[in-house]
């Protein structure tokens, strides 16, 4: 990872490892490249879902690859769900984390950011 930061197949390396997806998963992801795009369909074994029709609670993973996005992913992230996101730095993180109502689970750093993943709590009302 150079001064420019990540290329874009570093950054989807980090974002899909976070994502833990599994074959079957239903995943959205917003905001991020093909690369990432692709591996997360490599790794569910099955098309994206569509953020503009998806339902709300419909994704087991939800990866997002700009902050302005946050919101919609948590809309669309099921109970239990995995949250995986970018921000400028591990305090930035933990804010964003408690603010989406996630449980902060790993940080990872990516060039002058950090990657992270989360778990919704398995009680929405929690």
């Amino acid at each position: 990872m150079g001064e420019a930061g990540p290329s874009e197949p570093e950054l989807a390396a980090v974002l899909t490892a976070l994502a833990g997806v599994r074959r079957g998963d239903a995943v959205v992801a917003l905001g991020v490249g093909r690369i990432t795009l692709a591996a997360l369909a490599a790794g569910c074994g099955a098309p994206l879902l569509d953020p503009r029709t998806a339902p709300p609670a419909c994704a087991v993973v939800v990866v997002i690859g700009d902050r302005s996005e946050q919101a919609e992913g948590r809309r669309l992230l099921r109970p239990g769900g995995r949250f995986v996101c970018l921000s400028a730095n591990e305090a930035a993180a933990r804010i964003e984390a408690r603010e989406a109502g996630v449980a902060l689970r790993f940080l990872e750093s990516v060039g002058e950011q950090v990657a992270w993943s989360a778990q919704a709590p398995f009680d929405p009302t929690a």
